[in-house]
């Protein structure tokens, strides 16, 4: 089993202009994403990106350019992996880029659960911080039982087992490319969270918990200060 990460990151972003090349410290937030991914087991990590600004940042051959045009991170994902000569039963994660602070463990941790018999999918969840989480439509909820992922929130009155989604998931190289033939589902379309579409299609999700120390995906200036706060705080 191979064991690939991919990192989307395109260059518009409507909450935070440019964020892949925003700074933490002194560091564009994709290289902080990107220094994580390689202390993981993955065999390869490539980022993929429709920007030259974002691809002089890395090596030739860790970064991959990709179309301009595609409607999720998921379906830039499949193009850089489509390159590489995956056998089905091989994973690919899909990290998102404004994921800083992501632990290395949990990337092993996603990778490691396909050794279990019929998994298709993993996910990572993280505790509630506060009450404010369960109504913030920026923070995905999901309610989680057994270890399998129910449902997914953007608000919701819910409070039994609910937990932060963190934006990571892993597919089954078969999965990946079936996910990427159907049409984005209809509760994709009302949420705008494209892991419905898995589920919609019967793929069951599984989902570990965290081990990262901090929780942080960055999608607006305050996120990104309080990124900065983290880093200085944290001597990362």
């Amino acid at each position: 089993m191979r064991k690939i990460l991919i990192i989307p990151a395109r260059i518009q972003s409507e909450r935070l202009p440019e964020k892949p090349l925003r700074l933490i410290k002194d560091k564009p937030m994709i290289k902080w994403t990107f220094d994580a991914g390689i202390k993981s087991s993955a065999d390869e990590v490539q980022v993929a990106t429709d920007s030259v600004k974002i691809s002089k940042l890395f090596n030739s051959k860790d970064v991959v350019m990709t179309s301009a045009d595609h409607n999720s991170g998921t379906d830039r994902v499949y193009e850089a992996v489509a390159k590489l000569d995956l056998n089905d039963n091989d994973v690919v994660i899909n990290l998102q880029g404004d994921e800083p602070f992501i632990d290395p463990d949990d990337l092993n941790n996603l990778f490691n659960i396909f050794s279990k018999k019929n998994v298709s999918m993993a996910t990572l969840y993280s505790d509630l911080i506060s009450k404010s989480d369960i109504n913030n439509p920026n923070i995905v909820k999901v309610v989680v039982r057994n270890g399998i992922a129910l449902n997914f929130f953007r608000k919701t009155k819910l409070q039994k087992n609910l937990f932060i989604h963190q934006g990571v998931y892993a597919f089954k190289y078969k999965i990946l490319k079936d996910f990427i033939s159907w049409k984005p589902s209809e509760n994709e379309k009302n949420f705008k969270l494209e892991q419905f579409r898995a589920m919609d299609n019967g793929v069951m999700i599984n989902v570990l918990k965290s081990v990262s120390e901090v929780h942080l995906g960055v999608d607006t200036e305050e996120d990104l200060n309080k990124a900065n706060e983290i880093a200085k705080e944290n001597n990362y």
